[in-house]
C-alpha cells in the first residue's frame, strides 16, 4: 500500500487513452511528461492490445520500463464535464529527463484539483470577481471582459503610464516564461506595460 494514499492498486491505462505531451511547470528546465486521460468507467488489460504500453503486463517488468506509474502520478479529475482518470508520468523520449521525474513534477496529477480523491480543495476552479460585496465565482469570458474595461478605462482616463499589475514569475527574470509565458506575453509584448509588481518565490517550499 502507498504510504499516505491508502492505495494499494492503480487502473491500467487502456490503449485508447488519450494522450497528451505536456512540461512540468515547476522550474525553467522543461522537463517532458506524457499526459492520459480516460473515462471513469473503463480501464485497460493486461494483454498488449489492451494497454497503452502494449506490453504484456502479466510477465515481470524491467527495471525501467515505461510500463507502470506511481500513485503520486494518478488522480480523477475532471475534463470536459466528466470525471476521467488521470496519469501524468515522466516522457521516457524527452530529451531533457529522459523518463526521469522530480519530487515535484511526479505529483503533478496529484496535486490537481478532485472532488473524488479530495486533493487540492483549495484550489479555485472558477475566477472570482467582488459582486454585492462578496468574491463570487464568473465565467472567464466575464472575467476577461471585465479586466479588458478596466485597462481600457485607465488609459482612456490617464495614460499606459497608469498601468501597473501584479503577477508572479518564478524563474523567468521578469520576462514573462515558463508558467506566466502568456501573461508576459500580454503585459509586456502586446500592452507594454512598463509598472509591474513581481514576486518570484512562487514555487518555494
Amino acid at each position: 500500500m502507498a504510504y499516505k494514499r491508502q492505495t494499494d492498486r492503480l487502473p491500467i491505462i487502456p490503449a485508447d487513452a488519450q494522450e497528451f505531451n505536456v512540461v512540468c511547470r515547476y522550474c525553467i528546465v522543461g522537463c517532458g511528461y506524457k499526459a492520459y486521460t480516460w473515462p471513469i468507467n473503463k480501464q485497460g488489460g493486461p494483454a498488449p492490445h489492451e494497454n497503452k504500453f502494449g506490453v504484456d503486463l502479466g510477465r515481470q517488468q524491467d527495471i525501467e520500463t515505461e510500463a507502470w506509474y506511481a500513485p503520486s502520478m494518478y488522480n480523477i479529475v475532471k475534463q470536459n464535464g466528466r470525471d476521467v482518470h488521470l496519469v501524468v508520468k515522466p516522457d521516457s523520449n524527452c530529451v531533457v529527463n529522459s523518463g526521469l521525474g522530480s519530487i515535484r513534477g511526479a505529483r503533478m496529477a496529484e496535486n490537481r484539483p478532485s472532488r473524488i480523491t479530495g486533493s487540492q480543495q483549495q484550489r479555485l476552479t472558477d475566477p472570482l470577481v467582488w459582486r454585492n460585496g462578496t468574491w463570487q465565482p464568473t465565467s472567464w469570458d466575464d472575467a476577461l471582459d471585465l479586466v479588458a474595461r478596466v485597462t481600457a478605462r485607465v488609459i482612456t482616463e490617464g495614460s499606459e503610464d497608469d498601468l501597473v499589475v501584479s503577477m508572479f514569475d518564478h524563474g523567468g527574470s521578469a520576462g514573462g516564461y515558463e508558467n506566466t509565458w502568456g501573461t508576459g506575453k500580454l503585459y509586456f509584448g502586446a500592452m507594454k506595460v512598463k509598472n509591474a509588481r513581481i514576486h518570484n518565490l512562487t514555487c518555494s517550499p
